[in-house]
């Protein structure tokens, strides 16, 4: 199945994200090229309220991506299926595409996606094998996630950053083809066929 909406989306609305989202907004160029001062002031908020919900300027889009991630992409294998799970993730991330291309188009200081992204995605395939599919861990299944959590978030992030047209479906499509059989199989959820809307 592929919900249009699922209940954990309303966290979008409480008042720890929405400020959040408000200096997320104001980041209008490269990360590299701005400053905490200038998306305070985009903002219309104090340093210090700044530092209150980052530590970095760069922590921004890693927060954005972590905090969509529990809704959908950390769901495949447990509630949903693979092209459930992308395709809504895919969607959620889109809604914030224009805030990707501007602020890690160039950024070089702290590489989007090479630090904590494929370790947090590594993280929780790691733990949806153990704990909810009760899978044994072997070194091969290992290095499986290891090296299919970095391709993952390495393509994500290319696709974000483009100009390429969002094609919800086609992104879809192709992330599914990339997963390795043996964990395509490992976390393999039994959804009923229903048409994704572009």
């Amino acid at each position: 199945m592929t919900p249009e909406t699922t209940p954990g989306e309303g966290l979008f609305q409480s008042p720890e994200c929405q400020m959040k989202m408000r200096i997320l907004h104001a980041v209008d160029q490269s990360l590299d090229q701005t400053t905490v001062s200038a998306i305070c002031q985009n903002a219309g908020i104090s340093r210090q309220m700044f530092y209150r919900h980052f530590n970095s300027k760069y922590d921004i889009p890693w927060w954005y991506s972590i905090f969509c991630r529990q809704f959908y992409l950390n769901e495949i294998g447990r509630t949903i299926d693979w092209s459930t799970g992308y395709y809504h993730h895919l969607r959620l991330i889109d809604l914030e595409r224009d805030f990707f291309r501007k602020s890690i188009q160039y950024s070089i200081n702290t590489p989007f996606g090479q630090t904590i992204m494929p370790q947090d995605r590594e993280r929780i395939l790691f733990e949806t094998l153990e704990q909810f599919r009760r899978i044994r861990l072997t070194h091969n299944m290992r290095f499986l996630v290891r090296t299919f959590s970095k391709l993952e978030c390495e393509v994500l992030n290319e696709w974000f950053r483009s100009d390429e047209p969002t094609d919800l479906v086609k992104w879809t499509d192709d992330l599914v083809s990339l997963v390795p059989e043996r964990l395509y199989q490992a976390l393999r959820v039994e959804e009923p066929k229903v048409a994704m809307r572009e």
